[in-house]
């Protein structure tokens, strides 16, 4: 986590630089506040509630990532939503390993910037954004296809 240096107070360098403390809107786990805790294995029905997050999926991972630690995508778009709110924002992760923080960043509209030594878990990420951006595009097209459709159902009718 990286911070502008302050201008007289916490609240001006939010003010003036769109960043600088977290967006409490946010929620976790059953519509809770914010937390610096949370986690992927069950404990009890109590800390779940505020706490559980999936753990990543075969296939939101993808087959091909063999990736070691591959971090949970929810995990990933809850401390983005939190602390990235301004519509400009740029997510840098200078350790991009299977490129979960991108996909998140991708999908949740923001601008990225990924960096890792490891040329084989950079190819992974990219393929990781490309598939997410073929989603993204079909779901356009259908959703452009459907409408398209029913313009043509009004105007026939």
């Amino acid at each position: 986590m990286a911070q502008k240096p302050a201008d007289k107070t916490y609240l001006n360098n939010m003010l003036k630089n769109e960043v600088g403390l977290f967006n409490t809107n946010v929620r976790i786990g059953d519509n809770m506040y914010p937390a610096n805790v949370f986690t992927i294995d069950s404990i009890n029905e109590l800390i779940d509630r505020a706490f559980l997050l999936p753990k990543p999926t075969k296939k939101e991972k993808g087959e091909y990532n063999d990736h070691k630690t591959v971090k949970p995508l929810a995990i990933r778009e809850y401390l983005i939503k939190l602390s990235a709110f301004s519509k400009n924002a740029v997510v840098l992760d200078p350790f991009v390993g299977s490129g979960t923080t991108a996909v998140a960043a991708n999908k949740l509209g923001k601008n990225y910037i990924g960096i890792d030594a490891n040329e084989k878990y950079v190819k992974i990420s990219e393929k990781r954004i490309k598939e997410l951006n073929d989603k993204l595009d079909l779901f356009k097209n259908t959703l452009k296809e459907e409408r398209k459709n029913l313009q043509i159902e009004l105007q026939i009718v």
